[in-house]
């Protein structure tokens, strides 16, 4: 079973960002880790292939897991646990949001995910949540962050100068993050 499931955004990789310095981390804790390489791009990012892959590793996801979303993915971790019932500890989100945020090449690929209307719904199966947004995020409105945490009843933790929460932000490691994990 895996303790925690890691999942990057748009055009990423589990190779960026504080990905790879939290996987050491859980690891180093004896922790059971999944940093999937989700499809992007054009014609292959959306929310059927990203199901695809996670589906492979349903029957590793259970009521002790912990999903860790960063940009897009909080919208697509959402959506999948209350598509197929899956009820996990907890679920923490950095830089998320639900709905177009008005940068095109980024809309395009992002808009086949958003195809809930119930994401209150998460709270049913996602025993906690918490959302980490940053007052100066150049890509995602702090509106849409604050709406979708809203919509999901989680905690948010308002960051001052986390950009995007990304490598650009100088956030090779997120210690605040780890801090919530345990």
């Amino acid at each position: 079973m895996y303790d925690y499931i890691i999942i990057h955004g748009s055009y990423g990789s589990p190779f960026e960002n504080w990905f790879p310095w939290l996987y050491k981390k859980l690891s180093e804790a004896q922790k059971n880790v999944l940093v999937p390489q989700m499809p992007c791009g054009e014609n292959i990012q959306d929310y059927d292939n990203w199901k695809k892959v996670l589906d492979a590793y349903k029957h590793l996801i259970n009521e002790d897991t912990v999903f860790i979303g960063h940009s897009l993915s909080p919208a697509f971790i959402a959506d999948y646990i209350i598509e197929n019932k899956i009820f996990v500890k907890k679920v923490v989100f950095a830089a998320p949001f639900y709905g177009l945020i008005n940068i095109p090449d980024f809309d395009k690929v992002n808009s086949p995910f958003f195809i809930r209307n119930d994401l209150n719904l998460l709270g049913k199966f996602a025993h906690e949540r918490i959302c980490f947004i940053s007052k100066t995020d150049p890509y995602v409105p702090n509106s849409l962050s604050f709406e979708f945490a809203e919509e999901i009843k989680a905690k948010t933790i308002l960051v001052e100068n986390a950009g995007h929460f990304n490598e650009n932000a100088g956030y090779k490691e997120f210690p605040a993050l780890l801090d919530f994990l345990k």
